[in-house]
């Protein structure tokens, strides 16, 4: 077992990322590892080893390899203070700390691919799925395609999560937080469902949008094309939706309101634009924060007046949105750094 040529790389490198290595095989490979610890074949196993494990974020694993890093250079200083290997070169003491980590990683290896096998096995009997996340900073928006080629928009300071093997379940589950503009690439015996913490919304193939901030005190679902049903926390249909309709839950109350609308003024901050009519300057200016990323203060005089605004923003700057409302609703604005204020 001292030559490369007794090693079948390939086969243990099967062996261990299937979890199916045999006791025997451990302490074969072992023993390779303590006799030939430079071998171009073995930092290629550990390689693709390390890469793997990139993908797995569980607290356990985490710990485990922290534990191995400090086994290891624990291991090393501790044998660097003994006077023995005072008349060792340079080289040679690379060599032994080199052999020492991979003598105590192999094991771990070992164990921890058969770990990360099991998890994988287990995941779908206790839900601990490996999850996915998109985020979109405050004061941007991002576009992305989903595994099933469903397309989706984030829009500010909003998140979502999916499984990892997402094609792979009975049903599409996507968990939103904040917004998001919804294409569904159509799957008859896969419903796509979208959890928000408010209302699920259940569709096959459609085009909607789903707003559920933690600082709104609604949560809505707007309908553009398709259909789309509202489940409760019971997971019972309370509405379903039909093209042009928008659906708002009030939190406080858990009242559902169903109303027709048109659909642009929810749905075009996806093409980049924000479009308002006869909209209250509190909504206006809590659509703006989102926008430019920023804290808007209104006069309580204010914000509590009849004033409605209607604009279409696209490419102005803050300074330039804050001169229009200026201009049409006779208020006036100051702005510091990116704290806005508006009074009379």
């Amino acid at each position: 077992m001292n030559s490369k040529q007794d090693i079948n790389w390939k086969e243990y490198r099967e062996k261990l990322f299937s979890g199916k290595i045999s006791e025997t095989d451990r302490e074969q490979l072992q023993a390779h590892i303590h006799a030939n610890y430079q071998d171009e074949e073995l930092d290629e196993m550990m390689s693709m080893h390390w890469r793997k494990t990139q993908n797995f974020r569980t607290g356990q694993h985490d710990l485990y390899f922290n534990q191995l890093r400090n086994r290891i250079w624990d291991r090393i200083t501790a044998a660097q203070r003994k006077e023995q290997f005072a008349k060792y070169s340079l080289q040679n003491w690379k060599s032994y700390a080199v052999r020492i980590a991979a003598i105590l990683f192999i094991p771990l290896l070992i164990s921890s691919v058969y770990l990360s096998y099991r998890l994988f096995q287990l995941a779908p009997e206790t839900d601990q799925v490996a999850m996915q996340q998109v985020f979109a900073s405050p004061g941007s928006r991002v576009q992305f395609t989903l595994p099933d080629h469903s397309v989706v928009w984030l829009n500010s300071g909003s998140s979502l999560e999916y499984p990892i093997n997402f094609t792979q379940q009975s049903q599409r589950k996507v968990k939103l937080t904040g917004q998001g503009y919804f294409e569904v690439s159509h799957a008859k015996d896969q419903p796509f469902i979208v959890e928000t913490g408010a209302l699920d919304i259940r569709v096959l193939g459609t085009s909607f949008d789903v707003s559920n901030y933690s600082n709104d005190e609604q949560m809505s679902a707007t309908l553009e094309e398709g259909s789309i049903a509202l489940l409760n926390t019971r997971g019972e249909e309370v509405a379903r939706l039909s093209p042009g309709q928008q659906a708002s839950l009030d939190k406080s109350s858990r009242k559902l309101y169903v109303e027709e609308v048109d659909t642009r003024l929810t749905t075009s901050w996806k093409d980049g634009r924000l479009i308002f009519k006869d909209a209250p300057l509190h909504e206006v200016t809590k659509q703006l924060e989102r926008w430019f990323n920023c804290t808007i203060h209104v006069a309580p005089a204010i914000l509590d007046s009849e004033i409605r605004y209607t604009a279409t923003i696209q490419d102005e700057t803050l300074i330039e949105v804050l001169q229009m409302i200026e201009i049409s609703t006779n208020v006036n604005t100051k702005i510091e750094n990116r704290e806005v204020r508006i009074m009379e």
